[in-house]
């Protein structure tokens, strides 16, 4: 079942120009891509119950029983410089984190770099960025409820928003928050790109850990997370004293030196 018709017209075209819904896709990033390639007006999005396909970062998949998730992808077309682009899936984590607070009382919600948001320590969702030309969609996965989910062991970590806080959590609503935040912080990004850096540093769990960043081009880079690039970079400060710029890659957070 899909969201309420009365929860769909608040929000188009009041934040988004249209919104998708399907009972199952492959994944509503291909879907939001190929919106993408029609030339769809800001902000576009495509939500469905169920991925048969779905795409994390760096070509994982991501799995999601019916009803247990919020699978939603949003395609945006802003007029600013390119660069500033890589900015937009950090916008999406900010604005992700100040949706869900509210739902998860009692628990910390942070970012882990470059993009999951972590709830009581643990993976709740994940964000792909991904540039089409003048468009970039972008990903989101946040799972609601996986409390009658099995997992297999690469998502043995993983935890809800219910979980985290032993309750039933509506992710309509969580939708209705995600939306309206994620639109006023759109808005402010491209008359200031970089404003929000402060509010991603600030939620950032990664910052001042140790860290050991896997990357696919270059070799690994151990050291202490140190600052958040105005491009979006995680700046690493290795123990000889360098400091090293990775603007993509697999952080593992490591115990203190």
């Amino acid at each position: 079942m899909g969201p309420p018709e009365a929860l769909v017209r608040s929000l188009v075209p009041a934040v988004l120009s249209d919104l998708e819904w399907h009972d199952e896709v492959s994944s509503t990033n291909a879907l939001a891509a190929e919106a993408a390639r029609r030339g769809v007006p800001e902000v576009h999005a495509v939500l469905a119950d169920r991925q048969t396909a779905g795409r994390g970062r760096l070509g994982r998949s991501w799995h999601a029983p019916a009803g247990t998730s919020l699978l939603l992808s949003l395609v945006v077309r802003p007029e600013v410089p390119v660069p500033v682009l890589s900015l937009l899936p950090l916008l999406a984590g900010v604005a992700l984190a100040e949706a869900v607070e509210p739902f998860c009382s009692g628990a910390t919600v942070g970012l882990k770099w470059p993009n999951d948001l972590l709830v009581g320590g643990r993976k709740a969702a994940g964000i792909l960025g991904e540039e089409l030309g003048g468009a970039v969609v972008i990903g989101i996965g946040c799972n609601v409820d996986w409390r009658a989910v099995e997992r297999p062991p690469e998502l043995a970590g993983a935890t809800s928003l219910a979980e985290a806080v032993g309750g039933t959590v509506d992710r309509w609503r969580v939708l209705a928050a995600l939306v309206g935040v994620f639109g006023n912080r759109y808005r402010a990004w491209k008359a200031e790109p970089g404003a929000f850096l402060d509010d991603y540093q600030a939620r950032s769990a990664t910052l001042g850990r140790q860290v050991r960043i896997t990357r696919h081009s270059a070799p690994a880079v151990e050291g202490l997370a140190c600052a958040i690039g105005p491009d979006g970079s995680l700046v690493v400060r290795t123990p000889d004293g360098a400091t090293v710029r990775c603007s993509a890659g697999d952080v593992e957070h490591l115990r203190p030196l």
